[in-house]
C-alpha cells in the first residue's frame, strides 16, 4: 500500500514528503507496523464483544460507495431496499488502475486478500421502505435502489461488517449509503441532522427488532491527520453538535478517504445525547510521507 501511495494521483505524494515531519521514518518501521496492528486486533475484538452484547436483529451501516465512476449518478443519500445482498468474492483478488473517483480523478486499486466463493446475505426491504418514506417526510430527499451493480456487489465498506463482526451472516442489514465524493457531498451539518431524522425514523418503525447502526469508514485516510482525527474523536465522545457540523470541507477533503468521517456524524446525530466510548485510535502510518489511515474504533449505547 505504502508503495500504491507514492504512484496515487489523487495527491502528490513528493509534496507530502516534502512537508513531511522527518521523524515519520521512525513510525513506519516494522515493528512499529507489529504494534499497530496488534492494536487494531484488540479494537476489533473489543466492538465484536460490545455487538454480540447489544445482540441486534438488523444492522444498518452507514458508509460511502467506493470505486465512483465519473458518470455515475451520484446521489447524497441513498437506501438499498432490495431482499438480497450478493458480494463479488473473487473480486478480493483484484488489482486495477481503471476505477475512477468521481472528483480526485483515477484511483489506483490495489486487492491483497485471498479470492473466495462468493456470498450472499440477507437485506430487510420493510425497514429500508421505512426508513425512505419517514426521511423524505423530514425533507431529506433519499435516492434508492433495488439492485447492486453486477460487476461489483456489495461493497467492501459494507461487507466488512460481516467480516469483522458477524461472520456467520446471522444479521440482516440495511446498507445506507452517502456520498463523500464532491460535488455530492452532504455537509458534516447536514449529516448530524440526518442522523437525528434515522433515529426517529427507527423509533416509528412498527417493529420490536433490535436497530443496530454501524459507521464503516474513517477518520483521516489515505493522508494522515492525527490532529484533525483528535478534534473530531473529542467532538464526538462529548457528542459536540456544533464542532462536528462545522468541520471544515477543505481539511475534511484533504485526504481521498478522509469525508468518510461524516458516516461517524451521522451516527452522533442519531444517538444524541449520547457521546461516543473511544475504544482506540491508531494512526496506521506506511509511509515517511504521512500516509496511511487514523484507525478508529469506537461506540454508542443507547
Amino acid at each position: 500500500m505504502a508503495e500504491r501511495d507514492k504512484k496515487d494521483p489523487r495527491y502528490s505524494y513528493m509534496e507530502l514528503l516534502s512537508q513531511a515531519d522527518p521523524r515519520l521514518v521512525d513510525e513506519v518501521t516494522p515493528e512499529k507496523k507489529a504494534i499497530r496492528f496488534a492494536a487494531t486486533q484488540d479494537g476489533i475484538a473489543n466492538l465484536k464483544s460490545v455487538v454480540a452484547e447489544a445482540a441486534p436483529d438488523v444492522v444498518v451501516v452507514i458508509s460511502n460507495p467506493h470505486g465512483v465512476l465519473p458518470d455515475d449518478m451520484m446521489p447524497a443519500f441513498g437506501v438499498f431496499r432490495g431482499e438480497t445482498l450478493f458480494e463479488r468474492g473473487e473480486r478480493q483478488a483484484e488489482t486495477s488502475d481503471a476505477r475512477m473517483d468521481a472528483y480526485r480523478g483515477p484511483a489506483v486499486t490495489f486487492r491483497t486478500r485471498p479470492p473466495r466463493a462468493a456470498r450472499e446475505y440477507q437485506a430487510m426491504p420493510e425497514l429500508a421502505e421505512h426508513l425512505i418514506d419517514s426521511l423524505i417526510a423530514e425533507d431529506f430527499d433519499v435516492a434508492s435502489t433495488l439492485e447492486l451493480r453486477k460487476e461489483h456487489g456489495l461493497d467492501e465498506a459494507f461487507q466488512v461488517y460481516y467480516e469483522l463482526y458477524d461472520p456467520d451472516a446471522k444479521l440482516p442489514m440495511v446498507p445506507f449509503f452517502l456520498s463523500r465524493y464532491l460535488p455530492s457531498q452532504a455537509t458534516p451539518r447536514r449529516c448530524y441532522a440526518l442522523g437525528g431524522a434515522l433515529r426517529r425514523a427507527i423509533e416509528s418503525w412498527g417493529s420490536d427488532k433490535r436497530v443496530a447502526l454501524m459507521a464503516s469508514g474513517g477518520l483521516s485516510h489515505q493522508i494522515v491527520d492525527e490532529d484533525f482525527d483528535h478534534l473530531v474523536i473529542d467532538a464526538l465522545v462529548e457528542n459536540d453538535a456544533d464542532v462536528l457540523g462545522s468541520l471544515d470541507r477543505m481539511r475534511l477533503n484533504r485526504g481521498p478517504g478522509t469525508p468518510e468521517i461524516l458516516n461517524w456524524i451521522t451516527v452522533a446525530g442519531a444517538m444524541d445525547p449520547v457521546g461516543m466510548t473511544l475504544v482506540d485510535y491508531v494512526p496506521c502510518y506506511r509511509s515517511p510521507a504521512g500516509t496511511g489511515h487514523g484507525v478508529t474504533f469506537g461506540y454508542w449505547k443507547n
